[in-house]
């Protein structure tokens, strides 16, 4: 019905375009659900512009193009793309990505080097800038100051590890340690674009490889070539070896190592070492001698000191000093390296000695960087005071500044090898720790002596007549030397010596070394002490045992003649301000000196050292020495009359040295028994 122009609903007619429109709206809904939903941002936009494969035709669809045939192959993209943003348009790459060099493209990997499958390559092969970025980022949660644009977590250089993995395992490997923090690394290498790892110090691939803006094609972050200032950022104690004669540049320019690189393209380091390729022990970079001497740590230097070497002219000939010695089974406690046969430096209770015991070959005389230049490589000086040698041997150089240092008392005057005093140091003087004629390592010439065993030509070689202790020589008559104690029944805990060399033996001779250490002026002495030009006497003159005020000296061979100490015969005690015949006192030369003279004495007959008196005998003689009027023992004259002489007395069973009633006859002539 209508009404006034104006159409009345029913109720009917309301419900009618209610369900209609109920319909209606089902299925709109069940329209939409067959439509697809928005597949990708618009492909055009962004992605498109550099990825036309990433258009949904190609990448979701999986079809191409009326125009372009669908490639199903996935790979990265060219170096072109990346360059037409960082060519300075969009941000300026080019002075540190493409004017230095860089990690390569445009070229496959070494064929025996495999590449995990994070990590694309071209439809060639090759890789390329998007082998290791991508433009798109990556998960967060790895770090994004370590992984924005590129494919993987680059902490610590793991990215670098996952193909280059024959430069990682260390030493054992070849290749230079990393992930160590031994050493401090320099802020000047940190300027130079060296990347430190996660903690102090830590070394890591980066650390001396810059990936972008490197200078050679080591891609190292230090720009010099042929020097070791890389090196030298973290080895600063090295840096003696540059200028000389260690540095192959300048002693053997042409000399190559195991890369067939010389020097001056190895850098000075890298004559020795190399950095990954080397062996196992020290990076070791040369080759080594055909036949090995048994320890690696001296087969690196015999590699070049040896004829066929590049130190032809250092080799060693000869006689040298001991090596492969246990210097801990000997009681030594050096503050030294010492190293196992492998090469490798160990504790001291588990290595040896060898030539890097002593020598540093990195630590030379001609280039100073805040350390003292040392002469021959040596870890320690020599000369004036020898302070290498005293390491092992501390008790043999208390000689310092002794009459027996040379550098005092003998100035002027060479060992065989022509060197002086000032050169050798005071122990070179009369040793020589390599190429000497001798086993004994004699430094001084023997010829005029050679008639006497080594233990005693040693001495004379310079207290002879012409030598340079030519006022201390042995003239007249002296104690016996080279006789044999244990053939006459003399027991000693003083060292006797072979005929043959200066080897001890327990039955070996008596020599001039039995009773003088020539390295110690006093036995009492602990420290170095100026005695050079003092005159010496039984208390000191480089005697093994003091020989006053107690015999101790005398009486380690004489046992039962030391009785003699603190009796009325001990002159000491009974008359102290008295003299032998060289103007001794008792003090000065002991209870036994007052009497028996041991060297350049008067009388052979017991080396006697004071006037003889009035006597039949010889033995007569030596008692009135004291007894008789004027003299020492003038109150133990007899006054009457004494033992008649010339009578026949029988002492046997008592004449047998040792039995408690011991009771000796003497001849009245020389006085023997």
């Amino acid at each position: 019905m209508v009404v006034s122009g104006v159409r009345r609903h029913t109720p009917r007619g309301i419900l009618l375009m209610l369900f209609i429109l109920q319909v209606l709206t089902g299925l709109a809904q069940a329209e939409d659900t067959s439509v697809e939903a928005p597949r990708n941002p618009s492909s055009a936009k962004e992605c498109a512009l550099c990825h036309y494969r990433w258009i949904d035709t190609f990448f979701i669809d999986g079809r191409g193009s009326d125009l372009v045939p669908y490639q199903a192959v996935k790979v990265v993209a060219s170096a072109e793309i990346c360059f037409s943003c960082h060519d300075g348009s969009v941000v300026d790459s080019r002075d540190r990505v493409y004017n230095d060099r860089r990690h390569p493209i445009n070229k496959p990997p070494p064929p025996d080097m495999e590449i995990p499958s994070i990590f694309p390559l071209d439809e060639n092969g090759f890789m390329q800038c998007a082998t290791c970025h991508t433009a798109h980022g990556v998960p967060s949660e790895m770090g994004i100051e370590k992984t924005i644009f590129i494919r993987a977590s680059n902490e610590n250089s793991a990215m670098c590890r996952m193909c280059h993995r024959d430069k990682t395992g260390g030493p054992d490997r070849g290749n230079h340690p990393v992930d160590t923090t031994r050493l401090d690394i320099s802020p000047e290498l940190v300027r130079m674009g060296g990347v430190i790892g996660t903690e102090k110090n830590r070394v890591i691939c980066e650390t001396c490889h810059s990936v972008h803006g490197a200078a050679n094609d080591k891609f190292l972050v230090d720009t010099a070539s042929g020097g070791a200032h890389l090196c030298l950022d973290c080895h600063a104690d090295k840096a003696d070896l540059v200028g000389s004669s260690h540095d192959l540049r300048k002693t053997a320019p042409q000399s190559v190592n195991l890369k067939g690189k010389i020097p001056e393209e190895s850098g000075i380091c890298g004559a020795c070492h190399l950095v990954h390729g080397g062996s196992r022990v020290v990076l070791w970079g040369r080759e080594m001698p055909e036949k090995s001497s048994g320890s690696t740590s001296q087969d690196f230097c015999l590699g070049c000191h040896r004829e066929q070497g590049v130190a032809p002219k250092k080799l060693l000939s000869g006689f040298s000093h001991p090596l492969e010695v246990s210097l801990f089974d000997k009681g030594m406690q050096p503050e030294l390296p010492v190293y196992d046969l492998r090469g490798q430096a160990v504790s001291l209770d588990r290595g040896m000695l060898t030539c890097s015991t002593c020598h540093d070959p990195h630590r030379g005389t001609t280039q100073k960087t805040g350390t003292e230049g040392r002469e021959h490589f040596l870890r320690q000086a020599v000369t004036p005071s020898p302070e290498l040698c005293r390491q092992c041997h501390p008790e043999e150089a208390l000689v310092e500044r002794t009459d027996h240092d040379l550098l005092a008392s003998g100035k002027d005057l060479t060992n065989i090898q022509g060197a002086p005093p000032r050169q050798s140091g005071p122990c070179g003087v009369c040793h020589l720790i390599h190429n000497a004629k001798s086993k004994e390592l004699w430094a001084m010439p023997l010829s005029a002596t050679r008639k006497s065993p080594p233990s005693e030509a040693v001495c004379l070689s310079c207290h002879n007549r012409r030598g340079v202790a030519a006022k201390k020589v042995i003239r007249r008559y002296s104690h016996p030397v080279n006789i044999n104690p244990t053939r006459r029944k003399i027991r000693t805990t003083l060292p006797l010596y072979t005929r043959k060399d200066t080897r001890k033996g327990k039955k070996g001779l008596m020599t001039c070394l039995t009773c003088h250490n020539p390295h110690r002026w006093d036995h009492r002495e602990k420290k170095v002490r100026l005695t050079a030009g003092m005159e010496g006497d039984a208390r000191n003159s480089f005697l093994r045992l003091p020989a006053s005020p107690s015999p101790i000296l005398c009486g380690d061979c004489h046992r039962r003649k030391r009785f003699v100490e603190m009796t009325e015969h001990d002159m000491i005690v009974m008359a102290p301000a008295s003299t032998n015949m060289k103007g001794q006192r008792p003090l000065e030369s002991g209870t036994c000196g007052a009497c028996h003279v041991v060297h350049n004495s008067r009388n052979k007959v017991r080396l006697w050292a004071r006037k003889f008196g009035r006597g039949a005998g010889v033995m007569d003689r030596m008692c009135k020495s004291c007894h008789r009027r004027g003299d020492l023992a003038e109150a133990k004259v007899p006054r009457v009359d004494s033992h008649p002489e010339g009578m026949l007395i029988t002492n046997v069973g008592r004449n047998i040295e040792g039995k408690p009633n011991y009771f000796p006859c003497l001849t009245t002539g020389p006085g023997k028994r």
